[in-house]
Order: C-alpha cells, then structure tokens, then sequence
C-alpha cells in the first residue's frame, strides 16, 4: 500500500468517527442541559414547597404562642384569685380564733356568773324570811 492511500484511508477513517462522535457528544450535552434544567425547575419547586410548609409550620406555632399566652394570662388570674382567697381564709382563721377565745371567756363568765348567782341566792334565803302563802 502506498503511503498516500494510508493518509487517504486515516482522514477518511478520523471525519467518520468526527461524524459518529460529534452528533454523540452534542446529544449528551443537549441531554446534560435538560437534565440540568428539569433538576433546577425541580429544585425551585421543592425549595417552594418547603418555605410553603414552613411558613405553615411558623403560623402554627404562632397560634399555640397566642394559645399559651391565653393560658398564662388565666392562670395569673387564677393566682391572683387564690391570694386573695388565701388573705380571706387567714382574716377567717383569725376571726374564728378570736370568737373562739371570746366564747371560751363569755363561758367561764357565765360559769361565774351561775355560781355567783347561786351564792347570792343562798344569802338571800338567809336574810328574809321564809314567805308565807296567804
């Protein structure tokens, strides 16, 4: 073989495979590309979807904020009434106490009383005479 026919036989064998290769290469990028544009819309979507569901999720704990702020504000109220019913059950306590002593006194007054009447009663009996019916 002559040596041109090999330079003949190379080029020719090197622009097929350009025109086997080149149309094979430009398929896969144009492939890569849409890959690449169906992964970024996909991505957009989820990256949506996400900020979506956690504004959801924001707005929900906001409303159990509100719902616990309700709460505490009750439950100072609820503190506050069982202060005041604790500064009444002591003013009760006292009060209780105090007529307990002033009956305890008032009884052992009566109970003098009772005995002093009875003394009286028997000097009385002493000193007049014994009433005679009519």
């Amino acid at each position: 073989m002559c040596l041109g026919h090999l330079y003949r036989r190379a080029v020719n064998e090197t622009m097929a495979n350009d025109i086997t290769t080149k149309p094979t290469i430009e398929t896969v990028l144009e492939r890569f590309s849409r890959f690449e544009d169906r992964f970024e819309t996909r991505f957009e979507q989820l990256q949506y979807q996400m900020n979506e569901r956690f504004k959801q999720v924001d707005e929900r704990f906001a409303r159990i904020d509100e719902r616990f702020d309700r709460v505490d504000v009750r439950l100072d109220n609820v503190d506050q009434r069982l202060d005041k019913m604790d500064e009444r059950m002591e003013q009760l306590e006292k009060e209780i106490h105090s007529v307990a002593s002033h009956t305890h006194a008032t009884k052992a007054e009566v109970v003098t009383f009772r005995s002093d009447f009875k003394e009286l009663r028997s000097q009385i009996k002493k000193v007049l005479p014994d009433s005679q019916p009519d």
